[in-house]
This record gives C-alpha cells, sequence and structure tokens, in this order.
C-alpha cells in the first residue's frame, strides 16, 4: 500500500500564506529577535558575497538611510600609472 507523501501547510504562526516563513532576523542594535526586520546597512566585499544588516523597528531610527546607489556620484579612478 502506498502511503501519501504530500507535505501538509504548516500550521505554525511564523507561516504566512504560500507557504513561506516569514522574515525572522536579529537587530544589530539590541539583538532583539523580530519578525519585521528593516534594512539598516548593506556590507560589500571584494572577495565574496555581502550580508545584510537588519535591525528592529524601535532602533530602525538609530541608523542612517541607506543610500540609494544609483544617486551616489561616480568615483574617481586615481591617476596613477594603473589604467
Amino acid at each position: 500500500m502506498e502511503t501519501d507523501e504530500r507535505s501538509e501547510p504548516s500550521e505554525r504562526p511564523e507561516s504566512v500564506p504560500g507557504g513561506t516563513r516569514a522574515p525572522v532576523r536579529m537587530c544589530v542594535r539590541c539583538c532583539a529577535i523580530t519578525d519585521t526586520p528593516v534594512v539598516v546597512s548593506e556590507v560589500h566585499q571584494g572577495t565574496g558575497p555581502g550580508f545584510t544588516v537588519y535591525a528592529c523597528r524601535d532602533c530602525a531610527p538609530h541608523f542612517p538611510r541607506v543610500p540609494d546607489v544609483l544617486s551616489l556620484p561616480p568615483t574617481s579612478r586615481p591617476s596613477g600609472g594603473e589604467r
């Protein structure tokens, strides 16, 4: 006899419609776990993937606004020997 191996929808409170989980992150300032994270910084690295820094809604106003990279002025290259 075959068993039905279809997974049932999760009834856990952190689930959202569609079967995906709600985002849960730790606040970088107060270390509280929050289910409403706010992006306060993006760390870019030259050798590998960067990461995103999150804060809770209470701590987010204590961080400067993340700039839009398309609105930043272009960086100038050094006038050294490299081309």
